[in-house]
């Protein structure tokens, strides 16, 4: 296990007591999940064609994409905490707005046709896995834009640098908000 960014995760993850101190463990499995899915991007054998290793490589895809959806869901919901209390500052904010729109840039496509906030379905765009033998897992999402079609390329491995560097900062904010 690459114990740094692993302890970079379990220190990070403390920002959360400052928040919502029942989303503490929540956070920590993440982390814990985005150090064992980097890990297992050295082990997967992306050009053969075993049986064992096309299904390690779709386990390797969902847990990714589980990961994605989790990460969101978690963001989402502080973001709802923090947005209306004076307590949190503007700069705290600004990082769970910041990163709940990166998220939901990735996650839509992946989880649901609809847009964010809507009651309708709308199609938002198609994800198409692929892996990278250094990034991971990426999406490839396609997007209608008027008369063209629109792709944008997105790697789980920097959405997990994302959600790290978030509560690098909400930490170090609290911390300093608090002395």
């Amino acid at each position: 296990m690459d114990k740094n960014r692993y302890s970079e995760w379990i220190n990070s993850s403390f920002g959360m007591q400052y928040i919502e101190m029942l989303l503490l463990s929540e956070v920590q499995g993440l982390g814990i999940l985005d150090v064992e899915l980097l890990e297992e991007l050295l082990q997967l054998k992306i050009g053969l064609q075993l049986p064992e290793d096309l299904s390690r490589i779709a386990r390797y895809i969902v847990l990714s994409k589980l990961w994605i959806i989790g990460a969101y869901e978690i963001i989402r919901l502080v973001e709802k905490i923090t947005k209306n209390k004076d307590v949190f500052k503007e700069k705290i904010n600004k990082i769970f707005r910041e990163a709940l729109t990166l998220f939901t840039r990735i996650r839509v496509p992946l989880a649901k046709f609809e847009k964010r906030g809507k009651k309708e379905i709308l199609y938002s765009g198609i994800a198409n896995s692929f892996i990278d033998p250094v990034k991971g897992v990426g999406w490839k999402i396609y997007e209608h834009h008027k008369k063209e079609l629109k792709e944008e390329i997105f790697y789980r491995k920097d959405f997990g640098d994302i959600f790290l560097n978030m509560l690098n900062n909400i930490r170090y904010l609290c911390k300093i908000g608090k002395e």
